[in-house]
């Protein structure tokens, strides 16, 4: 089924919100189906920014951009600790008795579900330590 950019508007609290370039499915013979669960996500997301900024009876015309989540920074520390001990995922999957895909999964940029305990576990097999550091949130200045 081919996707192509369709305009998606709505009207809420008295706003006009228009987003351009949303990538739409059509069926083959060019009936339009829809947008993909993810994609309506990120319209509604977009919406709800759009009425938060704008005040009632206004228009708001934007161009949908696919939003990707900033990577998970424990995914990211335990490679760079993977990499410093020249450990591959296989290996540490073989030392905490879990299978490659697991350690694949812990990994992968996409997950945010690290629990203390398997960092631990991974330390330890990685003869290093676990250190938490909690910091106050970098806040954006208003436009």
């Amino acid at each position: 089924m081919p996707v192509r950019p369709t305009t998606y508007q709505t009207q809420q609290r008295g706003v006009s919100v228009t987003v351009t370039d949303v990538p739409t499915t059509f069926s083959d013979d060019g009936e339009e189906l829809g947008f993909a669960l993810g994609v309506m996500r990120q319209l509604d997301a977009l919406v709800q920014e759009a009425l938060a900024k704008q005040p009632e009876g206004g228009a708001v015309e934007l161009a949908y951009a696919e939003t990707v989540p900033p990577p998970d920074p424990v995914s990211l520390e335990l490679r760079r600790a993977l990499r410093l001990r020249k450990v591959s995922g296989a290996q540490v999957a073989q030392q905490l008795g879990v299978t490659p895909p697991v350690v694949s999964r812990w990994l992968s940029p996409d997950y945010h579900q690290h629990g203390m305990e398997t960092l631990r576990r991974i330390a330890d097999a990685l003869d290093m330590d676990v250190e938490v550091k909690l910091k106050p949130r970098q806040r954006q200045a208003a436009s």
